[in-house]
Formats: C-alpha cells, structure tokens, sequence
C-alpha cells in the first residue's frame, strides 16, 4: 500500500458511511453556458462516467464487463476532476475524486489516492461537512487496513493544522485521535508521549474543561514512559513536577498533593535530589501558609536556574493567579490562618 504523510490539510471529524457511487454533480443549462470550456469538458466526462456506470443508459455498455466499467467510469471522473482544478471549481472536482474513491471501494482497490484528493478539494471549497466525511472514510479504511501509523500522522498533521489556525479545541480532538492510533501501532512511543505533551499544553494553557481531570495524568503517563527509556529517564522529573504543580493548581487538598510528590519520590529515586522537586515542596508550603511573596520569590529563584518553557510559564501565572485570589477571599472574610508545616513523607 503505498503510503503518503503530508495528506492532511485543515478540516474535523464526524462520523460517515460511504455511500454509493452515482455522480453527485449536478449543473444547470445556464451554468453550462457560462463555464469555460475546461468545465464544460468535465461536465461531458462525468457524463460519460454517469453513462458508464448506468448501461441502461447507453447501449454501448451494456455487454462490458462491470469491473471494466466502472474502471473506465473512475478513469473519467478522475480526467473531469483534473479538468475542474485547472479552473478551480474545487466542489465539483472534489465531488468527482469522490466518486472515484467509492468506486475503488467497490473494486476492492485502494482508495486513498481520491480520499485525498477530495479532502484536498473539499477543503479549498470551504466545504466543512463533505472533508469531515472524507477524513473519516479515510481513518475508517486505514484501521481497516491496519495501517496504524499512516492514520496517527493524518490526525497529527490536522492537529498541527487547527492548531496554527488557533482551533485549539479541534486540535486536541486530532491529537488525542493521533494518540489513540499510535497506541494501536505500538511502535511509536516517542510520538504517543508527543501527542500527549501537545494535549496537556493545549487543555491548560486554553482552560479546556477536561484540563483539571486529564491534564495531571498525562504528565504522569509521560514521565513514567521516559523513566523507562535510558535514554530520557533524567527528563522524567520534569514531568512529575509538571504533574504536581498541575495537581496544586487544579486541585485544593494539600494531602493529595503531598501524596502526588510521595508517589513521584518512590517511582525516580533522583526525584528527591531535583531542583524540581524543592520547587514543588516551595509551592505546597506557600499555599498551605496562603503566602503569595514566597511561591513569587520560588518561581524566580527556579527561573534564574532552569530554562522553563511555555507550559512552565503559564503553569506559573496560573498559580500566582490562584494563590493571590485566594489570598484576597481570606483579606475580605477577615481570617488569618496559621499553618504548621507538615514533613513531606
């Protein structure tokens, strides 16, 4: 089968059911008329494909074989949807790469070719709904195929798509589908943690509503994967941490988040030796004393030695943010509270 990583250009998903291969073009006398002669030929072709395909229409095919048929049928709606690029009708070539696509289906052929072609048309054509259900006959025929990897890079390129065109919302949808099929591969897993790194990114950082439930677990899932490559096992700290300040933020027990650093602690035994690690204990102790100058003073005192990157920046700013509303709910309701810092065990 041949394979393609560059099909994707910018669309999302729905659910699909492929559907028959009668031409779904229809043009008018008067649009006849007014077209150029390139779209006046690709009319005549998917005339004849229609022709091709119905023998009762045309008695010529009416003693050919069907597999030459519809052959030649495929044949011409793939010459009418050339013709229509050339003169950027993007609808109506997409409707005839379409065409050829449930064609080959019937073949028992590969279709991919048209999937993405139409998807290509659909998509230059503002046609939303139709490149929705080309993408999913396209996902739907390369699990079928057990082409795994070829339909993780599709769902990761239209992430990177919707993402570049800020639909943050569209581009996790990809990513997680992206994630779901390298899983199925299962030879990737460089590409699964990668997928769940741009997941967890973009659910904080754009207040996703499944950020407080998921985004802490996918931390974790990425740094047990790293411990357990000798290669990337020092980096797997960094997401523990991640997944601690994540807990702190997005949940209010302090014995959860103590539970969460005794759980990394156990898993890396270099956790501990971590600058990390000595952050995460600063930031529950500034909370637990609801003590804003402190966590400020911590986070920069770990910026001034570790690079951070964005999802460090703004776990930081979500933090501030939270301990200092915090800090003015207890101001209003007139309470000082006094902590006595518990040992980490």
């Amino acid at each position: 089968m041949e394979k393609d990583n560059n099909i994707i250009n910018d669309i999302t998903i729905t659910n699909s059911n492929i559907n028959s291969t009668k031409s779904n073009i229809k043009i008018e006398d008067n649009d006849i008329n007014n077209n150029t002669n390139l779209d006046r030929e690709a009319f005549l072709l998917t005339r004849k494909a229609e022709n091709k395909l119905n023998p009762g229409c045309c008695l010529d095919t009416l003693f050919t074989s069907k597999s030459k048929r519809y052959e030649d049928a495929c044949n011409l709606y793939q010459k009418a949807g050339d013709k229509y690029k050339m003169c950027n009708q993007w609808r109506k070539a997409a409707d005839c790469y379409d065409n050829c696509s449930k064609i080959k289906i019937n073949l028992k052929e590969n279709p991919l070719k048209f999937y993405q072609e139409s998807f290509f048309c659909y998509s230059k054509a503002d046609s939303d709904n139709n490149s929705k259900k080309v993408f999913e006959k396209m996902n739907q025929y390369l699990e079928k195929e057990g082409e795994y990897y070829q339909a993780g890079k599709n769902n990761e390129n239209l992430g990177i798509k919707n993402e570049n065109n800020e639909k943050y919302n569209e581009a996790i949808i990809y990513y997680s589908q992206a994630f779901k099929y390298y899983e199925m591969d299962g030879k990737h897993e460089s590409l699964k943690n990668n997928m769940q790194i741009k997941i967890a990114e973009l659910m904080m950082i754009y207040n996703h509503p499944d950020a407080p439930l998921k985004v802490p677990g996918l931390m974790e899932n990425i740094g047990n994967s790293y411990l357990k490559n000798s290669l990337n096992k020092y980096s797997a700290k960094d997401f523990f941490g991640k997944a601690i300040l994540s807990k702190i933020y997005y949940d209010d027990n302090p014995s959860e988040w103590k539970n969460y650093i005794n759980k990394f602690k156990n898993l890396d035994k270099t956790f501990e030796e971590s600058t990390i690690y000595n952050l995460c204990c600063e930031v529950v102790t500034s909370f637990e004393n609801n003590d804003v100058y402190k966590l400020k003073n911590s986070i920069k005192n770990y910026k001034e030695i570790n690079e951070v990157d964005e999802y460090m920046i703004n776990i930081f700013h979500k933090l501030e943010e939270k301990i200092t509303k915090n800090n003015n709910i207890e101001k209003s309701n007139g309470k000082e509270f006094n902590f006595e810092e518990e040992d980490l065990k």
